[in-house]
This record gives C-alpha cells, structure tokens and sequence, in this order.
C-alpha cells in the first residue's frame, strides 16, 4: 500500500502540469488530423470517427471498473494492487467477449464503418484501450494526474508517427487505428512500473466494495458516453460519412477548451474522496476549481465567434467549410461542459454514482428525444443545438446537487466574470486585427491568435486578484518540484 495519498499532492500543481501536457497533446493530434482529413477525405475520415464512437461505447463496463477503483482506491488505506488484479482480469474476460460478438456482426460492421480491416481494427483498438484506462485509474487514485496526462502524452507522441507509417503503407482508415493500438501499447510496462504497486490476489471485501461503486458506475458509463457520442451516432445514421468528418473535425478545433476542467475533475475526484474518508472538508478544493475551469473555454468562445470560417478553413482546407456552421455551438456546449464536469467529479467524489446515473438518465432521454428531432429538420446544426440544450439540462441538475450538498459553494464565483471580461477585451484585439490583415495563411492566422492569446492573459492578471495569486501560488509549487528534482539546482 502507498504511503501517499491524493490529499498530500498540490491540486493546482498537478492541474497545471496535466493541462500543459494536455495541450502539447493536443498539438500533435491537431496536426495529425489536419493530416488524416486531407489524406483520408471526409467519407473515410467519417468512418474513422464512427470507429473511435464504437470502441469508446463498447469499453464501457472497464471505463465503470476504472472509476470504481479510482474512488475507492483514493480513499485512505485502500489496498491498490488487488484493484490492479480485478481490472486485468476484466479487461481480459470482456475484451474476448466483445471480439467474439465483433466477428459474428462483421459483416454489418465493415459496411457500417465503411472501410477495409474495420472489424479487426476495432477489435485491436478496445483491447489496447481497456487496459490503458485500467492503469490510468491506478494513477489517478494517488492524485497523480500530471504523471497521468504525461503517459497519454508519449502516447499521442508515439501515435501519430505510427498512424502515419500505416498510412504511408497503404493501410487507410485502419491504418490510423492500429497506430494508435501500437502506441498505447508500448506505455503499458513503464505506467505499470511507474506506480509503485504490484498484483495481489483480491478479496471478497474488495470485489464487494468495487461492485458497490461499479453497479453504479457502469451504468452510468454507458449513459455519459452514450450521450457524448450521440452526435456522432445520430449524423451517422440520418445525415452521413461526411457530415459525421465535418462535425469531428469542429469539435476536435473546441476540445482544448475542456482541457483544464479535465484534468482538474481527475485530480478533484481523488481529492474530494480522500478527504471525505478522512471527515474533512472540501469546499475549498471544490471553489477553486470551479473558479478557474473555465479560463479557456470563456475565451475560446469569444475568438470562435470572430474567426469560426478561418479556422476551419486554414486548419483543413476549403472542403469541410461547412464545419464553421458548427464550430460556435460546439464552443458553447464546451463551456458549459467545463462547469458540469467538475460538477459530476464532486458527485463522484462524495460516493453518489447513484445520482450521476439518474441525471445522466434524463440527460440523454432528452439528447436523443431533442437530437432526433432536430437533427431531422436541420440536419448537422440540429444535432449540435440538441447537444447544448442536454448539456444546460444537465448542468442544471449537477448545480442544483452539489449546492444543496456544499452550501458553501459558489457556483458563480468572481473569477468567470473576471475572466469574461479579459474574453471580451480580447475579443476588441482580435477584431481588430481581423480588419486588418488578410487570415489567409497559418502564419497571419496564428499571428492574430498569439495577440488575442497575450491579450486575454495580460488583461486577465491586471483585473483578477485571485489569478495572480493562484499563479504565484502553482509556481512556487513547481519551482520547488524543480528544486528538488533538478541537478542544476543541487550544483
């Protein structure tokens, strides 16, 4: 058992160091989809997405394991390493079970994927991810999230070179799966080492205390990524291949929105279960973070609105136009989504799964009901103001139980206004910048986005006390990480 517990590690530290492992993350794979759409087109880029919804929908019941051990290993005194041996044994029962249902139905999956080696790249995909998200929880219920973002870091790193050698060998569409199956696997030996547990045999107390969460949270992992797929699923089926590239390629351009927020809910989670164990308090953990989980999504949404066809455009060329249509709705449902995730990681934390199952319940009758609906009258843009509409719903609930839980708790702190108006003042300089120049070319592009970038954050530090204090107060934290860690500074 670890001496160390998600209560003795600094939130804002670890926040910080996952979300700039985030967003180098990100960069990568940002530049690996610029790639794949161009190289792929949207049909098969289409099908690869529909891939990636099918495996994250099948891999449900290991994602609900993977929470239980998180909650129940973060909280103190729990033995981890027979958490490592349920997992493996799961991910290893369900994993043959989904293959073998995969080669039964592959005939309707290949057609519905649309491209060669589907079946058996899905197959590939799931097995590989099921562990990776076994470790991870092992990470994460240490509080260890910058540890955590860093694997799945080297991971995207190795990914996209592995993704393009496939593709260069004439694999297509499965050639960009199997890649990221090759690079996920090769993190499992040094993320197993990395947190200092090994295997034991679990007992009848363990297996009982994670079914007690799992019953819970496997339910509720099927309704969340249901829900979070829904789009994906719904222009699949009633739209098409193209629309399906067009909408992935918006919503990979709003995704670093949500990076703060989610990695912030991993660490919260762990933390607000800890010290619920331990019968201390947790409003202040919860403040903090809703304050600042949002401080790029408010901005993002400022420079989406003024630059949404530049973006698209530059980043992928004339072809997926159309996806500007949908980039703004995206941006909304992403901030709104910044708020309600650390929200469902506090619900988590305090051992409610049973709440999270009945807001996730309404959530996606209401995404399928207003989608389908939609989706049918306007098409794309139906399916993205469905999604905005569930995810306010579920904001809703989330506030509504967490409030009445913390009363403490502000669920509209001093910071998000402050931010708003750094977005705001930002968003004058982006104008006027967009007036200006010509945003033909990354280089003018990526030019108007450093001055709204340097804009926001120097407005944002001259208005807001609690930002300069909370930046000091992360540096400190990881100067004297560096301090300790570094040989320059021992020399």
């Amino acid at each position: 058992m670890t001496e160390q517990e998600a209560s003795d590690i600094s939130l804002g530290g670890e926040t910080v160091k996952a979300a700039l492992g985030k967003f180098i993350m990100a960069l990568i794979g940002f530049v690996g989809t610029i790639i794949f759409a161009r190289w792929l087109g949207s049909d098969s880029l289409g099908g690869y997405y529909l891939l990636l919804t099918a495996a994250a929908l099948s891999n449900r019941p290991v994602q609900g394991l993977a929470e239980a051990i998180q909650k129940r290993g973060s909280e103190s005194g729990f033995e981890l390493e027979q958490t490592l041996s349920v997992g493996t044994l799961v991910v290893i029962g369900w994993t043959t079970l989904a293959a073998l249902i995969a080669y039964a139905l592959r005939g309707y999956l290949q057609s519905f994927f649309g491209f060669s080696g589907s079946v058996s790249a899905f197959v590939a995909l799931l097995a590989s991810l099921s562990g990776f998200f076994i470790l991870q929880s092992q990470l994460v219920a240490l509080g260890r999230i910058s540890r955590n973002q860093w694997f799945d870091t080297v991971r995207s790193y190795l990914t996209f070179p592995a993704q393009l050698g496939f593709l260069i060998l004439g694999w297509g569409a499965a050639g960009v799966a199997i890649g990221e199956v090759v690079a996920t696997l090769l993190l499992y030996v040094p993320m197993y080492r990395s947190f200092g547990t090994g295997f034991a045999r679990p007992t009848v107390e363990t297996m009982r205390s994670l079914w007690e969460y799992a019953k819970y949270s496997i339910p509720n992992e099927y309704l969340t990524h249901t829900y979070s797929q829904l789009d994906m699923l719904l222009l699949g089926f009633l739209v098409g291949k193209s629309a399906t590239g067009e909408y992935g390629v918006a919503l990979r351009l709003t995704v670093p929105a949500t990076f703060v927020s989610m990695v912030a809910t991993q660490g919260l989670f762990s933390r607000v279960s800890n010290l619920r164990s331990k019968g201390e308090r947790v409003d202040i953990d919860v403040q903090n973070t809703l304050s600042f989980a949002s401080i790029v999504a408010i901005p993002m949404l400022v420079g989406g609105v003024l630059l949404d066809e530049q973006l698209v455009v530059t980043a992928y060329s004339a072809e997926y136009k159309q996806a500007a249509t949908l980039l703004v709705g995206l941006l909304v449902f992403q901030l709104l989504r910044t708020q309600s995730q650390v929200l469902d990681g506090v619900v988590a934390g305090l051992d409610r799964p049973n709440v999270k199952v009945k807001v996730n319940s309404v959530l996606l009758a209401v995404n399928i009901i207003v989608g389908v609906a939609l989706t049918v009258a306007y098409g794309a843009i139906g399916v993205v103001i469905a999604t905005v509409i569930a995810e306010a719903v579920r904001y809703g609930f989330l506030a509504w139980y967490v409030k009445q839980s913390i009363p403490s708790v502000s669920l509209f702190p001093r910071s998000m206004a402050e931010q708003a108006a750094s977005a705001v003042g930002m968003g004058v300089v982006v104008y006027g910048l967009r007036q200006t120049l010509a945003i033909d070319s990354w280089l003018i592009l990526g030019v108007v986005l450093g001055a709204g970038a340097v804009a926001y954050t120097g407005i944002l530090f001259s208005l807001s006390e609690s930002f300069r204090v909370t930046i000091t107060g992360i540096s400190e934290t990881l100067y004297g990480e560096w301090r300790r860690w570094s040989p320059l500074s021992r020399s």
